[in-house]
């Protein structure tokens, strides 16, 4: 293999990757060796927290969840500075006819113009066809696609049912009408450029290469929210992806993918039990033998949510098909023909998604503590390390910029940027815990849901409970921070003053949600 470097990572960003790495480390060994057996003195026999401290049952597991993904992290920080280039070229480039499947249903007619357009100007010697997988039910919609079609010289695939929504629409199309041995998959907001095809080709020349993944990049990005949707993307596709598709653990992401089609066929394409189709057929993919590959470039260029109750209907999509993965295929994981970095790696892919319920327990748990006035473990941390986990807080909102940083060239990068996406992964964690209950507890899986393209008029009521979470942050830190000042003595202090800062930072954080709502915004 040969390999290239990604991005301007020098020994500074490593420094600080070591530093945090280190602070995870001093924290986590301290709560391993402390929580379960303490002792106060050198003569006492140990105590458990959990019998002393009944609310460290919940807050232990989020911590060791954290301190793990914090040090999963640092790991896809100091692996993922190169990315694997092609061997050799492609055989029979020539000859080699490329399908370009771009699903559809009730797409805006601009919108979707706009990716056909860029899909017929393709640089490939080999030609492409494209075809536009139409399941569109609005009967203007189904005229506005056909005369699109008409008009480009592509081909239609329509079908009587929406059996599997976008994953059956595919599976359709490559069952009956798609001849071709490799195939682009494209969102029908994923406008590719030029190049994405003479720069992902060669590495199908390998055989056990059953897909090419490129990044997902956005345009227009004016709002808040989209700024923090695309620093979100970028932490993903620039600082994670190429250190999984490293150690042979990329996962297919739903678009701005090409196919081999032999390899498709052969797991039996998408399965319909999950949003998040793309991801558990990568899984299949890798258990059959294949891989994917990733290339960093940005080859497409697509549109971010455009107002929160789109990007709420997205991330929950996710959040639930994810989950569904971990709760249908964990055992499979587990036990199945993967390599343990391809497990460690897929198991951080869909366990992410429980965010929402870590984070609303770090708020949670501290209102609990001073309402009820039962402690936890952080009862017994010496001063020092109480500042760490405030300091370790503030650290992995630098560590986003850093490692950001570290992978962009040329592309400015700023630290109110991560403090923003920061903002909306916690103001998130409704959506996602909804997610997590309906998915693992229910077992209910949501089908494919179009998320839209278009901006549409949002309001406080989106953001209702992050709001009134947010006020009873803040009321009950100032009333913690009341109590420090009159504390009588250093136990005192010490017991409310982190809870007042910890609770006022979170209320914040929460009453910065409405950022990311607002008045429609003009197209």
């Amino acid at each position: 293999m040969v390999f290239k470097k990604i991005g301007k990572s020098n020994k500074w960003h490593k420094l600080a990757y070591g530093a945090f790495g280190l602070i995870v480390l001093i924290i986590m060994f301290y709560y391993l060796s402390n929580t379960i057996s303490h002792y106060t003195t050198d003569r006492q026999f140990p105590i458990n927290s959990f019998e002393r401290f009944p609310l460290s049952i919940l807050i232990f597991p989020v911590e060791l969840f954290s301190f793990l993904f914090a040090l999963y992290f640092v790991y896809v920080l100091f692996t993922g500075n190169y990315y694997e280039t092609p061997n050799k070229s492609l055989p029979n480039r020539d000859k080699t006819r490329v399908a370009i499947l771009i699903p559809a249903h009730n797409e805006p007619i601009d919108i979707l113009e706009r990716t056909i357009l860029a899909s017929k100007r393709l640089k490939w010697k080999g030609g492409v066809s494209v075809y536009l997988l139409d399941d569109s039910d609005n009967p203007q919609d189904i005229k506005n696609t056909a005369f699109i079609a008409s008009q480009q010289g592509i081909n239609v695939v329509r079908r009587k049912d929406r059996v599997g929504f976008k994953a059956g629409n595919i599976n359709n199309a490559l069952r009956s009408h798609i001849k071709e041995d490799f195939f682009v998959i494209l969102d029908s907001d994923q406008a590719p450029r030029e190049e994405m095809l003479e720069k992902t080709m060669d590495y199908f020349s390998d055989n056990d290469v059953a897909f090419v993944q490129t990044p997902q990049h956005f345009v227009d990005i004016e709002t808040p929210l989209e700024v923090a949707i695309q620093t979100g993307t970028n932490i993903f596709y620039r600082v994670q992806c190429v250190s999984k598709s490293r150690d042979s653990a990329i996962p297919f992401c739903g678009t701005n993918a090409v196919f081999r089609t032999s390899a498709f066929k052969e797991v039996k394409g998408l399965s319909y039990y999950t949003a998040t189709e793309d991801i558990e057929l990568g899984m299949r993919i890798n258990e059959a033998g294949y891989r994917g590959v990733y290339v960093p470039d940005v080859l497409v260029d697509g549109y971010a949510p455009k107002d929160f109750k789109a990007y709420s209907s997205q991330q929950y999509r996710w959040a639930n098909g994810n989950l569904a993965i971990l709760r249908e295929s964990f055992f499979r994981l587990l036990k199945g023909n993967f390599s343990f970095p391809y497990q460690v790696h897929m198991f951080f892919t869909i366990a992410w998604w429980i965010v929402g319920l870590t984070t609303l327990l770090y708020i949670f748990i501290p209102i609990l503590a001073l309402v009820f006035g039962i402690g936890t473990h952080h009862t017994w941390l010496p001063d020092v390390l109480i500042f760490f986990i405030f300091f370790g807080v503030l650290f992995g909102i630098f560590m986003i910029f850093a490692s950001l940083h570290a992978k962009s060239d040329g592309e400015k990068v700023r630290l109110r940027d991560a403090l923003l996406q920061y903002s909306l992964l916690v103001n998130s964690s409704f959506i996602y815990v909804r997610a997590a209950i309906n998915s693992l507890l229910f077992k209910r899986y949501i089908g494919f849901v179009t998320t839209k393209k278009k901006a549409s008029s949002s309001s406080l009521w989106l953001i209702k409970w992050n709001l009134i979470l947010g006020g009873i942050c803040f009321l009950l830190g100032l009333y913690a921070l009341y109590n420090s000042i009159i504390a009588a003595n250093h136990d005192q202090l010490r017991t409310y003053l982190p809870l007042s800062l910890w609770l006022l930072f979170y209320g914040v954080v929460l009453f910065s949600s409405i950022l990311f709502v607002g008045a429609k915004k003009n197209d």
